[in-house]
């Protein structure tokens, strides 16, 4: 194997151009134009589609800073905690505009591949760098001149191509299974809202009910009609309603690598579109357990988050426990977990407006527990579950298989950089 490297400053391989100062007072939530924020990278790299929270531009700007596809940026603002530094290809043309707070790279076409460059970013030691010469106290900032600043080693250009390439389409693979996640999510909402908020779910002849002529009846409390043989339900009758809890986090005893599993809201929050949970950035001890309010739950669990923000959701694929930021709900009271995922995915827009506070709303076990919603019999809600039942699975095998994805080319990646290995 040809380990030899060679060592560059980053400004030898790219130099990087400031976005264009766009006029805040001309965003609005629609229109042609986006403009790309930091929130628009992960934190370990890749681009983020933020779908209903893009800011778009409705004034006149120089066309040099309008991106094409695969141009390649870096977040030079960290926006939000280990996002600065993180790098991003475009995934599309004309779209997307490059503001001040990212930055433009343009590479050294005979010194190093583009794909390569992107996943050098991603290194912890090209990380680290960019995070250590960064300026700001609050917010860190880091500029074109430090990112120059930064020490690299590379193989020659043809062993980048390879390496990148491998890195790359193991990528594509996992954007591909979110992808195919994300339509098995629509298919999903889509036939909820047909069963049970247009109320054509099949009838005793297996045609479309409220379509068909199925009678509907005035109800008081909801001020709506609802399909004759349903009851003003309560979300506390789909299940038991759960708190969590957190063991005090300065005892070392109470943490672990390979415990129970331990959500909190944060852990969701990079769950991104995917329908199922197994395990949190830690886990917990059984002494952790015991020492607070957290409970142990089964496998098939719903967890809600009801604070900051409320509304992140997913079934738990094996036991799990969370922090107080949850209200989650065992399945039960005979009603199928698919069903109670899609009833709160549909419902968390009027469940938020319920939260209270100040600082920031919350919801809850009560407010949770005795929120209202028409209520079809257990059949119906079940012959949803199984109707849907296996998209979900689908979805649960894609999911896993993109963990493993990641698991292998966060593995692979320092390897492929450093020149411990290469792509024969």
């Amino acid at each position: 194997m040809n380990r030899h490297l060679e060592h560059y400053k980053l400004g030898t391989l790219c130099s990087v151009k400031h976005g264009y100062p766009f006029d805040g007072s001309k965003f609005a939530d629609h229109g042609t134009y986006i403009v790309l924020t930091p929130g628009n990278f992960f934190e370990k790299g890749g681009f983020k589609r933020i779908k209903g929270k893009e800011k778009y531009y409705t004034g006149a700007f120089p066309q040099e800073y309008l991106c094409s596809k695969d141009d390649l940026i870096v977040a030079m603002t960290q926006q939000a905690e280990g996002l600065l530094g993180s790098t991003a290809l475009v995934p599309e043309d004309n779209l997307y505009l490059h503001n001040q707070r990212i930055g433009l790279v343009f590479h050294n076409h005979d010194l190093v591949d583009k794909l390569y460059l992107y996943y050098l970013f991603m290194t912890k030691s090209v990380r680290k760098q960019i995070s250590d010469s960064a300026s700001g106290t609050k917010i860190k900032h880091t500029s074109p001149d430090k990112i120059y600043s930064v020490s690299v080693s590379i193989p020659s250009i043809d062993i980048q191509r390879k390496n990148a390439l491998l890195l790359y389409w193991i990528d594509k693979k996992i954007e591909n299974n979110s992808l195919i996640c994300s339509e098995l999510e629509a298919i999903g909402k889509t036939l909820y809202d047909y069963w049970f908020v247009q109320f054509d779910f099949p009838d005793e002849n297996g045609r479309p009910y409220r379509t068909s002529g199925g009678e509907m009846v005035w109800n008081d409390q909801l001020k709506r009609k609802i399909p004759k043989g349903w009851a003003v339900g309560k979300i506390g009758q789909l299940g038991s309603i759960v708190s969590g809890g957190t063991p005090t986090t300065t005892c070392a005893d109470y943490y672990c690598d390979n415990g129970f599993a331990w959500i909190t809201p944060n852990d969701l929050s990079g769950n991104g579109e995917k329908m199922f949970v197994s395990h949190g950035e830690r886990d917990i001890t059984q002494a952790g357990i015991d020492s607070s309010s957290a409970v142990l739950m089964p496998k098939h669990s719903v967890l809600l988050s009801r604070r900051a923000p409320i509304g992140y959701l997913a079934i738990s694929d094996n036991e799990v426990s969370t922090n107080q930021g949850f209200k989650s709900i065992i399945p039960n009271a005979g009603y199928h977990e698919y069903y109670i995922y899609y009833l709160l995915k549909r419902n968390i827009p009027a469940i938020s407006q319920q939260g209270v506070g100040t600082t920031f709303k919350e919801v809850s076990k009560e407010t949770l527990s005795d929120f209202k919603l028409p209520l079809p019999p257990k059949p119906i809600a079940n012959e949803f579950a199984n109707a849907v039942s296996s998209l979900c699975e689908n979805r649960c095998v894609l999911e896993k298989e993109n963990e493993e994805l990641t698991k292998l080319r966060d593995w692979l990646l320092p390897m492929l950089m450093n020149g411990q290995a290469r792509v024969e």
